[in-house]
């Protein structure tokens, strides 16, 4: 085919299909300029407004309580324990200035009454109004296979996963739109929502949850002006990591064996700078982006570019990845039956 013939070809093809070319012009534009945050202004700003943080007695909910409270934040921090409550308390104190609002209140938030009563009694100080900013840090993780855990194990999983967050944020949307209030709740799920293996049979379904209230609740508050974020942090240090830890299945270590815990004051950056720039699903490892991009679901991306490039090396490496999990779990079974088989967990012999 000689030049020119192939340049009548290509205007031929142009001519065509115009519209087609100048939609897909236009949408690679609008994520360039729009999607990339350019000509616009984040409105996320912690000072002066009040920041409520469950969770927020250890790991990555204090880190994120002590940068909230830098940034000139009131913070009311929501936990169980009273003693690392008030120990919380006194550090944030110590760091902030005389007219910030610091708060403890310590409420069990797997108990829907609770939950309301910790959102009301942290508003007083405040003529009864919603927080501003809400982010639901609490949970814990006990990995376990599900032939070890109890009913009521089973049932804490979710109970401290799921509901630990539902609760909270149901009364606050419920209480910011009787308000007639903006503003933002953030929940924390987990690279462990994106994706699982064996040993977290007991949270990982908590964590998908959270992913599906989440991505709906985001859908439905664009009718009232109220933002939502996830953050799906991988390993998080610190006494909750180190508690799971303890009780984690061996075939679970090897899976997790190359793995760095990042420090909460990391963690804590990562999703500060993803909701500044106006993500909607936040990570703090590029081994979550890819996991991010394979399972998506179509939500809001972040950077279009950076999106694109994660897609195409997650198509590939992911399945990788998953086939070196499934063989790490084969080459750990005999381990585990011989310990069933030992332990009687079996109704009958084992054949000969």
């Amino acid at each position: 085919m000689s030049t020119d013939q192939l340049v009548s070809a290509l205007t031929d093809i142009y001519h065509a299909h115009t519209l087609l070319i100048h939609s897909i012009l236009a949408v690679l534009s609008g994520y360039i300029v729009f999607g990339m945050g350019w000509f616009t202004r984040s409105d996320y700003q912690p000072k002066g407004r009040h920041c409520y943080v469950t969770g927020g007695t250890q790991g990555l909910g204090k880190a994120l309580a002590e940068s909230l409270v830098r940034q000139g934040a009131h913070v009311t921090v929501v936990a169980r324990d009273v003693v690392k409550g008030e120990k919380t308390l006194a550090d944030l104190k110590a760091i902030a200035q005389p007219h910030q609002i610091i708060q403890f209140l310590s409420a069990d938030l797997t108990d829907a009454k609770s939950s309301q009563e910790a959102l009301v009694k942290a508003s007083e100080p405040f003529d009864g109004k919603c927080p501003d900013y809400l982010y639901l840090c609490a949970g814990f993780s006990r990995p376990k296979y599900m032939m070890d855990s109890s009913l009521e194990e089973f049932k804490a999983g979710f109970d401290g996963v799921y509901w630990v967050s539902a609760y909270t944020a149901q009364a606050a949307v419920k209480t910011m739109i009787r308000q007639r209030r903006t503003g933002r709740i953030v929940f924390v799920s987990s690279f462990l929502g994106y994706t699982s293996f064996a040993g977290y049979t007991n949270y990982s379904p908590g964590k998908y949850a959270l992913r599906g209230l989440s991505d709906s609740l985001r859908s439905e508050m664009l009718i009232h002006g109220i933002k939502i974020h996830i953050f799906m942090p991988c390993g998080i240090a610190g006494p909750g990591h180190d508690a799971e830890n303890a009780e984690k299945p061996a075939i679970t270590f090897k899976i997790e064996e190359n793995d760095t815990a990042i420090q909460p004051a990391e963690s804590a950056k990562a999703l500060e700078r993803g909701l500044r720039k106006g993500y909607y699903s936040i990570t703090d490892n590029i081994v979550a982006d890819f996991a991010r991009l394979r399972s998506d679901g179509g939500v809001p991306g972040n950077n279009f570019f950076a999106d694109l490039f994660y897609l195409i090396i997650s198509s590939y490496g992911f399945p990788i990845w998953r086939m070196t999990a499934d063989r790490d779990v084969r080459n750990g079974r005999q381990a585990v039956l011989d310990d069933y088989e030992a332990r009687g967990v079996y109704d009958t012999p084992k054949s000969k």
